[in-house]
């Protein structure tokens, strides 16, 4: 991943604890419904200039800043599969931290989901053409490496990247404030042959997908623009409720510093507002912007052949 430097967060950083004043004084009064102080009422501590710096690796998901930044579990086991694939992620979370995940892959268990993840990460996957023979209709592929993001953060649990939407994506891509009305979304691919999912959602550092593959990890109901937002998660931590929800493992993180940079991405103070907070819930988008930087995949040799 050649023109990344890992930055790492200074150990020293200044931050205040966040405890917004506005939320302080409706709890104290007993009034955070009446005044409508929803962030009272549910226990958050944020609130604008009140809360921790979200670039702190310590102000934690609540805006409350920790005594220090978080943990990486351990590295998790391969389970007995075969590692045939290293993809390093170069990840930038805002302007002050970059870092590479690295991630292994079992390509041997589930070879379509894992080229599938590799084309997404590479390429980008393109179920359609990028201009039909007339030039009136316009597709791209959707690719992590050029305009992936980190899309969903459930604190300490998982977290979750993708493309959020194709058409903004497609414009930033040359450079226009919008898509042209000409473009269109790739729609969902179709994978066959899928095996039955062979591991469980129990440590940290899983790579999961959809059961049906790239495209489905939403709740069914998007789009195809936004069909691509959730395209793969990471464990954070063991979550086995993931197993009922169909989907498959395909990897796992490689080394005990990816796994320390998992911890702290699971740990992202998340946004509130549309497609972000609600009352009652403290998961969704991470406040500052995290994005990927550089996509790197290599083969790993076989037993055999080493």
């Amino acid at each position: 991943l050649s023109g990344i430097t890992v930055v790492a967060p200074a150990a020293s950083w200044a931050g205040e604890r966040a405890v917004g004043s506005a939320e302080q004084s409706c709890r104290e009064e007993g009034n955070c419904l009446e005044k409508g102080d929803w962030d009272g009422a549910v226990g958050w501590n944020w609130g604008g200039k009140d809360r921790c710096d979200a670039s702190d690796p310590r102000c934690g998901p609540n805006g409350q800043l920790m005594d220090e930044g978080p943990k990486g579990a351990p590295v998790p086991s391969t389970n007995d599969q075969e590692i045939t694939n290293i993809v390093e992620l170069a990840i930038a979370i805002g302007r002050k931290e970059q870092f590479i995940l690295k991630l292994g892959l079992y390509g041997k268990a589930y070879p379509e989901l894992v080229k599938q993840f590799i084309d997404f990460c590479q390429g980008g996957i393109a179920v359609v053409t990028p201009r039909n023979m007339l030039g009136e209709v316009i597709y791209a592929p959707v690719a992590l490496k050029t305009t992936g993001v980190m899309t969903a953060v459930v604190p300490m649990q998982r977290i979750a990247f993708g493309v959020p939407t194709q058409s903004a994506a497609y414009a930033r891509s040359v450079r226009m404030s919008k898509a042209p009305d000409e473009f269109l979304p790739q729609p969902k691919p179709t994978l066959s042959n899928i095996p039955d999912a062979q591991r469980s959602h129990d440590v940290a550092g899983l790579l999961s997908v959809a059961g049906k593959g790239i495209g489905y990890g939403g709740s069914g109901f998007e789009s195809d623009n936004e069909a691509y937002a959730n395209a793969f998660e990471i464990t954070a931590t063991g979550v086995p409720s993931m197993d009922k929800e169909g989907r498959r493992i395909i990897g796992q993180i490689m080394d005990s510093e990816s796994m320390d940079q998992v911890a702290r991405l699971a740990s992202l103070p998340t946004r509130k507002g549309f497609k972000g907070v609600i009352p009652g819930q403290n998961s969704g988008p991470p406040l500052l912007k995290t994005t990927i930087e550089d996509v790197a995949v290599s083969d790993v040799p076989s037993p055999s052949e080493s």
